[in-house]
């Protein structure tokens, strides 16, 4: 169980809450992970199971209320990081040296070591987002090695298709 690093989304607000400094809510993880289908666990859930939440998405969270905290509009965030998603978490995944920015409306990923663009509304490097949520995640799983459906389960017996 050591190695399963998933949250709850109540657990997950909490976590973006004290990484970025700034109030996040299960309903706004909910939100966007799951109603605007930027997450990776999509799937219906019956029966009361609870989803379960993974560093990606955290990760999205994160860059999410960062481009929020940098002035950009709550649309405008959803707009981007719907159509750039598929090369957000790749760049993730690898762990490149990108950065997310945002001119206007549009959004793009460009190498984090040059300058930032001319016109550029926000500039978020994904290497800072990725910081510090593993050991988040490990931090709040050691504390509560369980998750609520219906009754407290340990976490392995949680199902989810992606992990």
């Amino acid at each position: 169980m050591a190695g399963l690093k998933l949250m709850t989304a109540v657990e997950a607000a909490k976590a973006v809450s004290r990484l970025t400094g700034r109030r996040c809510t299960a309903r706004r993880v909910r939100h966007l992970l799951v109603q605007c289908q930027l997450g990776t666990e999509l799937q219906q859930r019956q029966r009361g199971q609870t989803r379960l939440f993974g560093v990606l998405d955290l990760a999205i969270m994160r860059l999410a209320i960062e481009l929020d905290r940098q002035g950009v509009s709550s649309w405008v965030t959803r707009v981007v990081l719907t159509y750039l998603r598929n090369e957000i978490v790749m760049a993730f995944k690898s762990a490149a040296p990108v950065s997310l920015a945002i001119f206007g409306l549009r959004g793009s990923l460009h190498p984090a070591l040059k300058a930032k663009p001319p016109g550029t509304v926000a500039w978020v490097p994904l290497r800072e987002v990725w910081r510090g949520i593993e050991a988040e995640i490990g931090e709040v799983r050691s504390a509560t090695p369980t998750v609520w459906m219906w009754r407290d389960v340990p976490l392995t017996a949680v199902k989810r298709s992606t992990i």
